[in-house]
């Protein structure tokens, strides 16, 4: 657990109580603050309300001596959908902070500053790859790092490392109140319609995502794929000092640029292929993402051959395109962590004669981006509460089924699949949230996994 001076004494009201909530309760609290605490679910209220923090009581709160206001990442803090707390707050001119500012407060006291460094990695898709890549080939250099963030532990329920490398999956929530917040290495991957409900426009999205390199100092860096439009107009608004620590990419022209210092020009090189072989990362969403990998690497100086050689040896993230099952006539892939239509494309451009299981709570109306792979698909299976937009669009395609139920989905797939003479994939890879029926992606993913695992036992 992180503990810090910085924060002793402090008088800290945290809103929401959830995993990050609650790690930063616990650290702070450890490190000599005085936490006060408010939840908008009872129950969560209620679990805290005889701990050693107190609870909010806006009439008695003296927000005169409230050093400042946390806000976790899943709450809405701007605009006229911004909590209510948060705007009792702003009324009261009291500071508001998020996670990855209180890091950066955290690692501009620490005693081991000159030791650490920090790499973020933000993006609509591809970031829990890239962040788990990173930390394969730092730990097989090496290397000392801790995985944090929206991936592993919360970032102040890691341990507190004396030297070597913090690597953070950075999500827009968390961006969305950073004003200090400035890692050595800051990483961009894509920009699709994630999100769009909490930003309002893919405009605002892409702020937001920007801020990871507002900061950027002298003797820091960031790279950054140019896929949207709203990306590249927003780079070109930050200061040209910062531009120049950037380096820009285009994966569909195939090059990228930096700005040489030594020459004071911008240089432009091409993407070559790395030839580095891997089954666990085919496809040109891996492509993409082994670049990015490999490409941080080098600036953290280790050598070329040391991270081809790392990345032999990775073997992939579970949830993410992970074969589950095969045999002679079959494959199982559990994609589940592909929670938007964006990230469903990468699954369906890597396997053919796919039987679907799809479904959940839909980010946004963009299905009709899967137009170019629809061929690719023999049958859907729909899972969740509502049908929709997935049962429209799928209908009217490919045979589709709305079954609602996982456990439903898995019994009639294996059985189409069973009686079918040529080789097919079963893939679940919903494309949307998971909270209408299950806590996240990775409980969905292993009820999956579990299901096959039984219904394949029964069959033998």
């Amino acid at each position: 657990m992180i503990r810090s001076k910085v924060f002793s004494s402090k008088n800290i009201l945290i809103l929401g109580m959830g995993v990050t909530g609650k790690s930063i309760a616990a650290s702070l609290y450890k490190s000599g603050a005085n936490i006060f605490f408010w939840d908008d679910n009872i129950i969560i209220r209620n679990k805290f309300r005889n701990s050693k923090y107190r609870i909010y009581k806006n009439r008695s709160l003296n927000w005169g001596k409230i050093d400042f206001l946390v806000v976790s990442p899943g709450i809405k803090s701007k605009g006229i959908n911004a909590h209510k707390i948060v705007k009792v707050a702003k009324r009261n001119a009291c500071r508001i902070v998020g996670e990855i500012d209180l890091f950066q407060e955290y690692l501009e006291h620490c005693r081991y500053k000159n030791r650490i460094k920090v790499i973020a990695v933000t993006g609509t898709n591809g970031k829990s790859t890239v962040v788990t890549l990173i930390n394969h080939i730092l730990r097989k250099n090496k290397i000392p790092c801790s995985l944090v963030g929206n991936i592993g532990k919360p970032i102040f329920s890691s341990k507190e490392l004396k030297e070597g490398i913090y690597i953070l999956e950075i999500s827009s929530y968390q961006l969305e109140n950073s004003r200090l917040f400035s890692p050595d290495y800051a990483c961009i991957l894509n920009l699709g319609s994630d999100h769009i409900d909490r930003h309002g426009s893919l405009k605002k999205y892409a702020n937001d995502k920007l801020r990871i390199f507002k900061n950027l100092n002298i003797n820091q860096h960031g790279i950054i794929y140019e896929n949207h439009k709203e990306l590249r107009l927003g780079k070109k608004n930050l200061s040209e000092s910062i531009r120049k620590r950037v380096i820009s990419v285009d994966f569909k022209k195939n090059y990228f640029s930096f700005f040489n210092r030594s020459k004071q020009v911008l240089t432009k090189r091409k993407i070559v292929n790395t030839g580095i072989a891997n089954p666990y990362l085919l496809g040109d969403h891996n492509r993409e993402n082994v670049f990015f990998a490999i490409k941080i690497s080098e600036l953290l100086g280790i050598k070329y051959s040391g991270i081809a050689n790392a990345i032999k040896t990775f073997k992939g993230l579970e949830h993410r395109q992970e074969l589950v099952y095969s045999e002679d006539k079959i494959q199982i892939v559990n994609d589940s962590k592909a929670t938007n239509f964006e990230s469903l494309i990468p699954a369906l451009k890597n396997y053919k004669n796919i039987y679907l299981i799809c479904g959940g709570l839909p980010k946004n109306k963009n299905i009709e981006i899967l137009n170019k792979h629809i061929n690719q698909i023999v049958m859907v299976f729909i899972i969740g509460l509502n049908l929709e937009p997935f049962f429209n669009y799928f209908n009217k395609r490919v045979e589709t089924y709305y079954v609602k139920n996982l456990s439903k989905a898995v019994k009639m797939v294996l059985s189409q699949v069973k009686d079918s003479k040529s080789y097919g994939t079963v893939l679940f890879s919903p494309g949307a949230a998971s909270f209408d029926q299950f806590k996240n992606f990775e409980e969905r993913g292993n009820q999956f996994k579990k299901l096959i695992k039984s219904n394949t036992q029964n069959a033998r």
